[in-house]
């Protein structure tokens, strides 16, 4: 009869044994285990103990003594490199200003350097690295000694005095833990000491899926499947390797379909909002301050500021001054160009602040910069009342140990110690206290043991489950297996967790971000792989239900979670009722068209410009949005390449050169390029500095456009020769019926100076020209409406009309006589424009005009919702 994971185990409790299993979660999932199903459903909780505990009953060192841990380990490495250890093959003497980066490697692997020393490895190295490693280590010695401080890897297990044989102990599962036939071997091999490995047994069957993403989804139907039949949370176990890469992905997609999964292992402190504060500070302090850096640490909605509308109109400003990035000098882009002093002084403050934490060099200087950050600019409740309090105290007991470390080793100060508390936080995981009901999730391989009703081990490919412990991992290639001293348990392991009660299934996938991988070995020699060319399951998934249900209609019940059943009766309260408010179909009020005019000369009239009619013409639900709603597009990001900002330095370029030199003379022309290469430059320094957007970006800017702003001179000679620029950035408006039209002329030219009046309206383009000629259907009224604006605001003619595009070199002329057909066919298109937009404004017809022309990159898409599936 083939033993099970339970039988094995309460066969050792039974015998009477003290069990010592692989983790703490072991030892105590067995003993609430032989309590519901063993025998005697009694057990005293000290018969079941981890083997950390049991072996630290045998660690010889003496009473007055403290083990050394990580914080001591590295402010060792600290000191000995602060002090010029010469440790050439370890380092590179040449860049002491590297150094920094070698401490958490060299700490690493000071407790296996007796292991190292010792044996007969130290003679199959290089001479150089035999000094070091031996100069390393009695520096490591003495360093232990004078403070009082041992290695808890140097000491030998050995038997305390007064130790009772007369209690039978018995190491379960020992072939998956490394370091038990050692431990055995140190004591003598006692009889009160008995090893037991895992039974023997047929590996599972592993299940190779295409994907990580296939394999995850499959797992949680399943899953998902075993709740809906009433089965316990507590029965099911779900296991990870290689959990820094699965567990944020498996935590989303069970968040999908209703599973709730309470991670066993925890996860790193900084990863909480009030961790992430901590290292949103470092990120600042390292980027120097750069939008980006701010962004994330001002915007997070996890930290509680209390004046987070302080943070929306700074970020504002900046994106709006195209600043990209900061310094840590006292002056930068921040100070020299966000022209508010309130913001600039808010700034420098918090800039102050923020170096002052970063920069501390003792405990009680980053506990006072800390509080000063968090009275500043918290909120009094702060995280008081959450889980991130918790968290938080947790962050702040680290600086507790580091201040006992540094005075365990004599450091007064440490430079950047905040860093050092980051660099210390990164290895240390947060559990929570407060268990919340759900799925156990572990890593691998601490889930191999544990016992459950239905165990799930995620991404078990070749490299992912291979448990090995290399304690001379720091030595060179060339040194041999036979002498690293690795101990593999992987195999162990496997056939740990394919001891399964009840039911057991393991699967790994072959691709994901990171690349290709292969299924391990085992399972290949023993015939135990199932490939899956897709989901076995996908016919079980809820959300293809949905979709399936919605793209075919009903076709029998149907499987839904209780989230989708929550989320469409609460839509069709909301987005799926059809409303009579409904304005994308709907007419509005009439007494919310009062709102959209405004007072001109005593009359109510609907002020538009040539923005405004070409938004309403394209949609007349997005103009409403616009203009009634007052909803606006707000973007917190700045392009590398501002393309706006670039637009109003040409413009500003064209108007300072056409006002200088105002009739324009062909013969000129030479006089006339370095005139307006010359105002370029000047232009250049007065909209973005004299270094600004960023050295690489100015260079881009003048190689760009600098020869190219030279273009319009040519294009100038051939249709505007001995004319007259006399108006630029002009504002023109008149009354139309209902309507104030108004707009900003670029240039206008007097075609024949001085007094006559036949003019020319020019309007500059970065990029293309929007038209190149009158059509039935135009793409924008501008220049028509700038036509109208010159009749009725100069009482002359706009005889031509053109745009002109920088990046084309050229003029766009839509017409070039005032009598042309162009020139009529632009008035005829734009007064009936004009009429049928004031008809629809006067009833409120402001339905949307939904198709694919219309709705590509509308800004008001998630308002209208008229080309939107509903889900």
């Amino acid at each position: 009869m083939l033993e099970t994971k339970r039988s094995y185990v309460q066969r050792a409790f039974d015998e009477g044994y003290v069990c010592v299993f692989p983790t703490e979660a072991a030892a105590r999932s067995y003993v609430v285990d032989y309590v519901l199903s063993g025998n005697k459903q009694a057990i005293l909780s000290e018969r079941s103990i981890s083997f950390d505990t049991f072996r630290a009953k045998f660690l010889e060192h003496k009473e007055d003594l403290v083990p050394a841990n990580s914080l001591i380990r590295s402010l060792f490495v600290h000191q000995a490199l602060e002090a010029g250890l010469p440790l050439s093959s370890l380092i590179n003497p040449l860049y002491p200003e590297a150094h920094g980066r070698f401490i958490s490697y060299i700490a690493s692997i000071l407790p296996s350097l007796k292991q190292a020393c010792d044996s007969e490895v130290l003679g199959l190295l290089d001479d150089q690295m035999q000094h070091d490693l031996l100069l390393l280590y009695q520096q490591y010695q003495q360093f232990l000694q004078e403070r009082s401080l041992f290695e808890p890897r140097y000491a030998q297990p050995c038997l305390p005095p007064d130790w009772d044989a007369s209690v039978r102990y018995c190491i379960l599962f020992c072939d998956t833990i490394s370091s038990a036939q050692q431990l055995f071997t140190s004591l003598g091999c006692p009889s009160w000491l008995e090893l037991r490995p895992t039974p023997c047994a047929k590996l599972a069957t592993l299940e190779v899926f295409g994907n990580h993403v296939m394999e995850i989804r499959t797992t949680l139907r399943r899953i998902r499947k075993l709740l809906s039949s009433k089965t316990p949370a507590h029965s099911i176990v779900i296991g990870c390797a290689a959990s820094n890469l699965l567990l944020p992905i498996l935590q989303e997609e069970a968040v999908l379909y209703d599973i709730p999964l309470v991670i066993r292992e925890g996860k790193l402190a900084l990863e909480y909002p009030s961790g992430r504060f901590l290292n949103r500070i470092q990120e600042v302090y390292d980027d120097q301050f750069s939008l980006e850096s701010l962004k994330s640490l001002l915007l997070d909605p996890g930290i509680p500021y209390k004046d987070r509308d302080l943070h929306h109109r700074f970020l504002r400003r900046a994106v709006d001054k195209s600043i990209v990035h900061g310094s840590l000098k006292q002056k930068d882009q921040f100070t020299e160009m966000l022209a508010d002093r309130d913001l600039r002084s808010w700034y420098r403050s918090l800039k102050q602040s923020i170096i002052d934490i970063v920069t501390a060099s003792d405990i009680e200087m980053l506990r006072r910069k800390l509080n000063h950050f968090q009275d500043t600019y918290f909120t009094a409740e702060q995280w008081v009342g959450t889980e991130d309090e918790d968290v938080y105290s947790f962050c702040l007991d680290a600086i507790d140990h580091i201040k006992q470390a540094m005075q365990r080793c004599s450091i007064a100060s440490y430079p950047h110690v905040f860093s050092y508390l980051l660099s210390y936080l990164q290895t240390k995981l947060y559990v929570p206290q407060q268990r919340k009901g759900g799925i156990a999730v572990y890593a691998w391989p601490q889930v191999a043991p544990l016992i459950a009703d239905h165990l799930f081990v995620l991404g078990l490919d070749q490299e992912s489950s291979a448990t090995i412990e290399r304690p001379l991992l720091f030595l060179p290639s060339q040194i041999g297996e036979e002498h690293r001293k690795e101990i593999d348990t992987t195999r162990a392991n496997l056939q740990a967790v394919s001891l399964g009660d009840g039911n057991v299934t393991l699967s790994c996938h072959t691709r994901r971000y990171e690349g290709e991988l292969l299924p391990p070995s085992a399972f290949l020699e023993e015939d135990a792989l199932l490939y899956h060319g897709q989901s076995p399951n996908l016919c079980e998934d809820p959300y293809l239900e949905e979709l399936a249900l919605y793209k075919q209609g009903p076709s029998g019940p149907a499987i839904s979670l209780e989230s989708q059943r929550r989320f469409f009766l609460t839509a069709r309260k909301t987005a799926l009722l059809e409303r009579r408010d409904d304005y994308t179909r709907y007419p509005i009020p009439l007494d919310l068209v009062k709102k959209l005019k405004e007072e001109r000369d005593g009359k109510a009239l609907l002020v538009l410009s040539p923005t405004k009619i070409d938004l309403f013409d394209r949609c007349p639900y997005a103009w409403l949005a616009h203009y009634l709603y007052g909803v606006t597009k707000e973007t917190y990001d700045v392009e590398r390449v501002d393309h706006l900002m670039i637009g109003n330095l040409l413009h500003l370029v064209y108007q300072r050169f056409f006002s200088q030199i105002v009739d324009f003379d062909p013969a000129l022309l030479e006089q006339y390029r370095s005139l307006l290469t010359s105002l370029f430059d000047s232009t250049l320094t007065d909209v973005y500095g004299s270094e600004g957007p960023t050295p690489s970006i100015r260079s881009w800017i003048i190689a760009e456009y600098r020869q190219k702003v030279l273009c319009i001179l040519e294009q100038e000679a051939k249709l505007f020769s001995h004319t007259r620029s006399i108006l630029f950035e002009q504002e023109l408006s008149f009354s139309y019926d209902s309507l104030f039209l108004h707009g900003r002329i670029d240039r206008i030219i007097n075609l024949d100076p001085p007094e006559g009046k036949s003019y020319a309206v020019i309007d500059y383009k970065k990029g293309e020209a929007p038209m190149k000629s009158i059509k039935e259907k135009l793409s924008s009224y501008q220049l028509p409406l700038y036509r109208a604006l010159v009749k009725h605001a100069l009482g002359g003619a706009a005889s031509h009309a053109a745009y002109y595009s920088v990046k084309e070199g050229r003029y766009r002329s839509l017409w070039t006589d005032d009598g042309s057909e162009e020139a009529l066919l632009g008035d005829e298109l734009l007064v009936n424009r004009l009429d049928s937009l004031g008809e629809s404004v006067q009833v409120g017809a402001f339905m949307a005009t939904p198709s694919k022309q219309h709705c590509s990159g509308c800004d008001y898409r998630s308002l209208c919702r008229r080309r939107f599936a509903t889900r």
